[in-house]
């Protein structure tokens, strides 16, 4: 198993981990380092485990929060595809003439917010 050594808070380790995935080790390392870092300029030294906890804590927050915004962009996304389904369905009635121009208007305007929205959740 390869060796990958890592630095968080100023203190070194050498991790194992499954061939392949020392970059990947050493990406969430270093995203451990950040926050590591973080609480020594703010608190000052604090003992390994405490470092270690606190910095673990704070990658957890930064997590939830974006499995929550993720979870919120994936229902809005959902919602939009859902008024294009409808927008679709209008167009084929149109084609067939049985829409009033009103509806005709508020699809044409979910549509353009469901684009709108596409964009934001891909960029």
């Amino acid at each position: 198993m390869p060796e990958v050594a890592i630095n968080i808070g100023d203190k070194k380790f050498t991790v194992t981990c499954q061939p392949g995935e020392e970059s990947a080790l050493e990406f969430a390392a270093g995203l451990l380092n950040d926050e590591a870092s973080y609480l020594i300029s703010q608190i000052g030294q604090l003992s390994e485990q405490k470092l270690l906890l606190m910095s673990a804590l704070m990658l957890a927050d930064k997590m939830a929060t974006t499995t929550e915004k993720m979870t919120k962009c994936e229902k809005a996304l959902e919602e939009a595809l859902n008024k294009v389904q409808q927008l679709e369905k209008a167009e084929s009635q149109i084609n067939t003439g049985s829409v009033d121009s009103e509806l005709l208007i508020q699809l044409e305007n979910i549509a353009e917010k469901a684009e709108e929205l596409a964009a934001k959740v891909s960029s």
